[in-house]
């Protein structure tokens, strides 16, 4: 129970690596908020976390959009008075050569994995400041740090995410706020299998070869590093970025 009677919202929670830092929250005892685009599926899983007493809330929102996620904010508050962590999840994955890449999914990408991020520390923030306390948590990705190739627009967004970790984290260190992000390698998700299904299991294979420990990693090994970085255990961490991927970072292996 290390987050017991804490508030998290976490966005992009219907499924994959949301999902399962959701679980893993409610496992240790939070009261959490699922927020998701998928209006259906994260009201079902919130209602399924909660079978056995856990108090869950699953919430529609747009994190493109300000007004959903102000709402978002303000059911968390009315509902439950304060909010202890957030972790930003939700994204899109669009590739595209630079070259070609039309300004449209440039634009929808960068809406979706960068501003939205803006969007909830901003609504978010006031309210931790206030409580003197807060864990906030990027879900960014090992490509910020590695070249894939027509990933520039994905990359660029998860760059700037962990910019934003770290200067967020100086900021507002001695209001005892914390801001860290995880960096997740491939993960075996929903959105992975998907890809498997369209382009063949090669393509499983050849992002588990990427790795040192040559597998994917799973949802609940992201969630559990998330745990940590929401919990008491890590109330001195702030400003770091923490790898679940592998060894991915520290070998030179590329495949397509």
């Amino acid at each position: 129970m290390r987050l017991k009677n804490k508030v998290a919202i976490i966005t992009g929670a219907a499924n994959g690596i949301g999902l399962s830092i959701a679980t893993a929250f409610v496992q240790e005892g939070a009261i959490v908020l699922l927020a998701d685009i998928d209006e259906e599926k994260v009201i079902y899983e919130a209602k399924s976390l909660a079978i056995n007493g856990a108090i869950t809330l699953g919430i529609k929102c747009d994190v493109g959009d300000t007004i959903a996620v102000k709402n978002l904010i303000q059911i968390a508050i009315s509902q439950f008075g304060k909010i202890d962590i957030l972790v930003n999840n939700a994204a899109v994955a669009i590739g595209g050569n630079i070259i070609e890449m039309p300004e449209t999914d440039w634009d929808k990408l960068m809406n979706i994995n960068l501003k939205s991020v803006y969007r909830t520390i901003k609504e978010t923030l006031p309210f931790m400041l206030k409580q003197k306390s807060g864990s906030v948590i990027n879900i960014s990705s090992t490509q910020a740090f590695r070249s894939w190739n027509n990933w520039t627009a994905y990359a660029g967004a998860k760059g700037a995410m962990l910019a934003m970790t770290n200067q967020l984290a100086g900021q507002f260190g001695k209001d005892n706020v914390r801001f860290n992000s995880i960096s997740p390698g491939a993960i075996s998700t929903p959105m992975n299998a998907k890809r498997a299904e369209l382009e063949g299991t090669a393509f499983l294979e050849k992002s588990a070869a990427q790795h040192a420990m040559n597998r994917l990693g799973t949802p609940m090994e992201v969630a559990m590093t998330a745990v940590f970085l929401a919990s008491e255990e890590s109330g001195f961490v702030t400003g770091e970025d923490i790898k679940v991927d592998g060894g991915l970072c520290t070998l030179p292996r590329y495949t397509e």
